[in-house]
């Protein structure tokens, strides 16, 4: 019965230290995104492997599409996403800011030398409540997967976000720090409780 009970009470501390090194990890993820970031700006050839230069400041030849997606950005409007023919003959996404109103104008088609950070985890699951209009040109979730399927093009998995737009990947790791101490304090208060506990009645048990 002890022994049961020492389980039960041993399992929380276990996962509250689990919960300490999540926050671990996603604090080292998350420096590394900031080391690639202060990188000096990179001008991207042609046939350089997007991925790798995930969160780094890049400049990238293309030609910008006529094509307008409006990604709801909640109280500020909407993102306006345009595809942009690579020299590689795939194409890619460019966030080119934010708008409150969908524009009645169409877009121009130009040839245009992007800058900004290039984003590399684009493929969100998609929400089972809320579904992506697509008659209507109103997206709630933000995949590449889906956007490339819809309009008949190879996307590539990246997307770049133009600069005055990095701020959207504002990254607070100092947050994830706290958390984890948060965890990894409450872990052993709840060890040494066990502890108490297991002690007290073993002495109860031997008398």
């Amino acid at each position: 019965m002890l022994k049961k009970a020492v389980f039960i009470l041993v399992t929380p501390c276990l996962l509250l230290f689990l919960l300490g090194l999540w926050q671990l990890f996603r604090l080292n993820w998350k420096n590394n995104i900031i080391k690639n970031m202060s990188f000096p700006v990179v001008h991207l050839l042609p046939n350089d492997d997007l991925a790798k230069f995930n969160y780094r400041h890049v400049k990238i030849d293309g030609i910008l599409s006529d094509i307008e997606l409006y990604v709801f950005a909640g109280q500020r409007g909407y993102h306006v996403l345009s595809p942009m023919l690579l020299t590689t003959g795939h194409y890619m996404l460019v966030n080119k800011g934010i708008v409150r109103e969908k524009k009645e104008e169409k877009a121009k088609v130009e040839k245009v030398v992007a800058n900004g950070v290039l984003y590399c985890d684009s493929n969100k699951s998609k929400s089972w409540l809320i579904k992506n209009d697509t008659a209507l040109n109103m997206w709630f979730t933000l995949s590449t997967e889906e956007i490339s399927n819809e309009l008949g093009i190879e996307l590539e998995k990246c997307i770049l976000w133009q600069k005055g737009l990095s701020d959207k990947l504002t990254i607070q790791p100092m947050k994830h720090l706290e958390y984890a101490i948060t965890w990894f304090a409450l872990s052993l208060i709840w060890l040494i409780i066990c502890i108490i506990y297991y002690r007290q009645n073993k002495c109860h048990s031997s008398g």
